[in-house]
């Protein structure tokens, strides 16, 4: 049978479709259960609130370890950050005369 131009198409039929992260989201991973003490005043005010505890301990946990992982690479990276701001203060920044900005607009 051949199929015409007006035919419908056919169902997809490889691997779901993956959708595109954007800038700053991140891959989901497999979840995993995890037992958590919480006071029981701030957990019932929660609820109360509809707030998804899940999601909200996730995004929290996230942004800490990210912070963590910023303030590691920063220690880790201090002394090559300091030789680079020297070097820069000693020698300028490279093709600095073709910057077609004054230092007032910076």
């Amino acid at each position: 049978m051949v199929r015409q131009f007006s035919d419908p198409p056919k169902p997809f039929r490889g691997k779901a479709e993956r959708r595109l992260l954007h800038i700053g989201e991140h891959k989901p991973g497999r979840k995993r259960a995890a037992n958590v003490s919480i006071d029981e005043d701030i957990l019932a005010a929660a609820k109360a609130m509809n707030i998804n505890l899940s999601q909200t301990l996730e995004e929290e946990l996230r942004r800490r370890v990210q912070a963590e992982r910023d303030e590691k690479w920063r220690r880790e990276n201090r002394s090559a950050i300091e030789s680079y701001n020297r070097f820069i203060e000693k020698h300028g920044v490279f093709l600095e005369e073709f910057q077609d900005w004054d230092e007032s607009s910076v």
